[in-house]
C-alpha cells in the first residue's frame, strides 16, 4: 500500500488512474495484479482526477 500511495502522489499530485499506477509499480519490478491496485487505491481514498471536459 506504501507503494501505490507514492507513486500516487508522486506522479502530479494524484491525478492518475489504477492502470497508471499498476503499470509504473511493474515497471520498477513490483509484481501486483491491477485488480488489486484498484482494490488498495479504492481503501485508501485515491482516486483519478475526474475529465474537465464538459459537455455540449
Amino acid at each position: 500500500m506504501v507503494e501505490i500511495e507514492r507513486v500516487f502522489w508522486d506522479l502530479g499530485r494524484g491525478i492518475s488512474g489504477a492502470r497508471k499506477i499498476w503499470r509504473l509499480l511493474r515497471r520498477e519490478g513490483i509484481t501486483v495484479a491491477r485488480c488489486t491496485v484498484e482494490r488498495l487505491m479504492r481503501r485508501q481514498g485515491l482516486c483519478s482526477a475526474p475529465d474537465l471536459v464538459e459537455a455540449r
